[in-house]
C-alpha cells in the first residue's frame, strides 16, 4: 500500500517555522485585529454623531465603568490563568467557587448603582450621563462572569473559544450601536449616550452564552482531575493572595483613567476654555487618538495572552532555561514591534487624522503619542511576565509610581494655558514610561536577565531606513503612476506598513529558528 508523502515535506517546514505558540498568537492577533477595527469603525461614525464634546462625556462614562469592573474583577482572571495553567483541577474547583461568589456581589452592586444613578451622574460632573451608566449596569454584572470564564478558558489553552467569543462580544456591541443610531436620529446627547452604553451589555450577554457552550467541551476533562489534588485550602490561600496582588495592579490603571477623566477637563477649563472645549479636546485625545495609537499594541498583547500561561507552567515545574528564552523573545519581538509601530505612527500622523476622522488637529495629538505603541507594549509584556514568574508585588509598585508623577504632570502642564494636547500626551507617555523602566530593572536585578542592546539598535536603524526609503520613493513613485489624492495616501500607507511588519515577522521567525 502505497502512502502519498507528496506534501510531508512542506508540512514539515512549516512546523519548523510556525511553531505552536507562533500559531496560537496569530489566532488570537487576528481576532484582536478584527475586534479593533470593529471598534474603530465603531469609533468614526460614533464621533461624528457625538462630537468631541460628547466623545469626553462617553470617556467619563466609561472611565467609570472601567474603575468599577477593575474593582470587581481585577486581578482573578489571570491569576485563575496562571493557576489553571499549573494545576487544571484547582482551576476548575476555584472557577466553579469564584462564579457563585460572583453572582452574588455583582447582583447586590448593580442594584445599588440603578438606585442611586442620578447621584452618580452628578458627582462625575454631568447629568446627562444618568442613562448611560444605567446602560452599562448590565454589562457590571454580566463581564465579570465573562471575563472569570475567559481566565479560565485561558488556563486551558482554549485560545479559539476566546478569539471566537471576543469577535461575537464585538460584532454584537457594534451591530447594536449602529443599529439603534440609525433607527433613533433624533437622539438627544443623553439619548445617545445611553445607546452607546447599551452595546456592552448585549455583546457580553452573547459572548457569554457562548463560552458557556464551550465550557462543555472542557469542563468534564478537568473535573475528573479534581479528585486527586492535594491541599485544596492552601491552593486557594495562595490563589486569593495571588488575585489581591494582580487586582491592586490592574486597579491602577482604571483608577488612573478616572483620575484623568476628573482632572483634565477641570484643569482646561481652569486655564481658560469653556465646558465644551474642554470635553471637546479632552474626547479628541482620549476618545480618538489615543484609540489609534494604542492599535498596534494588540500584536504584544496577544503575545502576552498567549506567552503567560506558558511561562508560568515552565516556571512551576522549573524548566527555567525555557522560561528566559521565552522572555528573552518576547522583549526582543515586542520592542521591534512597538519601533516599528511607533515610527509609522508618526510618520503618517496626518493621513490617519484625515482617513479616520477628518479632523487635521489630530495629527497634532497622535504625533506627540506615537511612541504609545512601544511602551505599552513593553509594560504589558514585562508586567505578565514578572506575573508568571511570581514578581506579583513589582509591578503594581512600578504603575503606582507612574501614575502620581503622570497625574501630577497633568494637572499642572493641562492648566498652563495652550498645553491642552501636550500636556496630557506628556502625562500619558510618563504613566507609560515609568511601569516599563520599573520592570525591566527587576528582571534585570532579580532574573538576572540580559539584553541585547545592539542587535536592537540594529534593527532599529534597518526599519527607520525602510520606513524612510518607502516612504519617499513611493511619494515619488506611486504619482508617476497615476496615483493620487485618497488611493495615493493608503497605498503609501500599506506598503510602509507590510515592509516594516514583513521585517519583523522575518526577524521574529529567524529567532525562533
Amino acid at each position: 500500500m502505497k502512502v502519498d508523502n507528496t506534501f510531508r515535506p512542506a508540512e514539515v517546514v512549516m512546523r519548523m517555522i510556525l511553531p505552536p505558540i507562533f500559531k496560537q498568537m496569530a489566532l488570537r492577533t487576528s481576532a484582536m485585529l478584527i475586534v479593533k477595527l470593529l471598534g474603530l469603525l465603531l469609533r468614526i461614525p460614533l464621533f461624528r454623531y457625538l462630537g468631541p464634546e460628547g466623545v469626553g462625556l462617553y470617556q467619563i462614562a466609561y472611565s467609570f465603568y472601567g474603575l468599577v469592573l477593575t474593582l470587581l474583577t481585577g486581578g482573578m482572571p489571570m491569576a485563575l490563568t496562571l493557576f489553571t495553567a499549573k494545576n487544571a483541577g484547582n482551576g476548575w474547583r476555584i472557577y466553579r467557587n469564584m462564579s457563585v461568589l460572583y453572582l452574588g456581589v455583582c447582583t447586590l452592586l448593580c442594584t445599588g448603582f440603578f438606585l442611586f444613578t442620578n447621584e452618580v451622574a452628578l458627582r462625575l460632573g454631568n447629568e446627562k450621563l444618568e442613562l448611560a451608566i444605567r446602560m452599562f449596569l448590565p454589562a457590571l454584572w454580566l463581564v465579570p462572569l465573562l471575563s472569570l470564564l475567559r481566565g479560565y478558558l485561558q488556563g486551558l489553552e482554549a485560545f479559539g473559544a476566546i478569539a471566537a467569543s471576543e469577535l461575537v462580544e464585538q460584532s454584537i456591541r457594534v451591530g447594536t450601536i449602529l443599529l439603534l443610531l440609525s433607527i433613533g436620529t433624533s437622539l438627544s446627547m443623553s439619548q445617545a449616550l445611553g445607546t452607546a452604553a447599551l452595546g456592552a451589555s448585549t455583546g457580553a450577554v452573547c459572548a457569554l452564552a457562548f463560552l458557556l457552550m464551550m465550557l462543555l467541551r472542557y469542563s468534564q476533562s478537568s473535573a475528573s482531575t479534581v479528585s486527586g489534588q492535594a491541599e485544596p485550602n492552601h491552593s486557594l490561600r495562595l490563589f486569593a493572595h495571588t488575585t489581591l496582588a494582580l487586582t491592586a495592579t490592574r486597579l491602577i490603571i482604571p483608577l488612573s483613567d478616572f483620575l484623568e477623566a476628573s482632572i483634565v477637563p477641570m484643569q482646561l477649563q481652569a486655564s481658560g476654555l469653556s465646558s465644551g472645549q474642554a470635553l471637546a479636546i479632552f474626547g479628541e485625545m482620549t476618545g480618538m487618538a489615543m484609540t489609534i495609537v494604542y492599535i498596534p499594541t494588540l500584536i504584544t498583547f496577544s503575545l502576552t495572552h498567549t506567552l503567560s500561561p506558558k511561562i508560568a507552567a515552565d516556571w512551576q515545574a522549573r524548566q527555567f532555561e525555557r522560561a528566559f528564552r521565552r522572555i528573552g523573545k518576547a522583549l526582543n519581538l515586542t520592542m521591534l514591534w512597538g519601533i516599528s509601530a511607533s515610527l509609522f505612527m508618526f510618520t503618517f500622523s496626518e493621513e490617519l487624522a484625515h482617513l479616520l476622522f477628518d479632523q487635521a488637529r489630530l495629527a497634532t495629538a497622535i504625533r506627540l503619542l506615537s511612541l504609545c505603541p512601544l511602551l505599552a507594549g513593553l509594560r504589558e509584556v514585562t508586567t505578565n511576565v514578572l506575573w508568571a514568574v511570581g514578581r506579583k508585588k513589582e509591578p503594581m509598585r512600578g504603575i503606582l509610581v507612574g501614575i502620581v508623577c503622570s497625574m501630577t504632570m497633568l494637572y499642572v502642564l493641562t492648566g498652563i494655558p495652550g498645553w491642552g494636547y501636550t500636556g496630557i500626551a506628556a502625562g500619558v507617555l510618563l504613566f507609560e514610561t515609568i511601569p516599563v523602566l520599573w520592570n525591566l530593572t527587576v528582571l534585570r536585578r532579580d532574573l538576572q536577565l540580559s539584553f541585547s542592546g545592539r542587535m536592537l539598535v540594529m534593527n532599529a536603524v534597518i526599519l527607520l531606513l525602510l520606513t524612510g526609503v518607502v516612504t519617499l520613493w513611493g511619494g515619488r513613485l506611486l504619482p508617476a503612476a497615476g496615483f493620487s489624492g485618497l488611493p495615493l495616501q493608503l497605498t503609501l500607507m500599506l506598503l510602509t506598513f507590510a515592509c516594516s511588519a514583513g521585517y519583523v515577522a522575518l526577524v521574529a521567525l529567524t529567532r525562533q529558528k
